[in-house]
């Protein structure tokens, strides 16, 4: 597994931290899920 770094504005930030809280969730569980269902809609796109 390898890691990233990615610069978030202030409010995405706190959007984000609030989500991965209601959702009982880390904030990188639910960064990855958006990463790779864009990456799958991506794929999907160009078949």
């Amino acid at each position: 597994m390898k890691r990233v770094c990615v610069n978030l504005e202030d409010e995405v930030y706190k959007q984000l931290r609030h989500l991965a809280v209601n959702e009982e969730r880390t904030m990188t569980d639910i960064v990855a899920e958006l990463v790779k269902a864009k990456l799958e809609n991506k794929k999907e796109q160009s078949r």
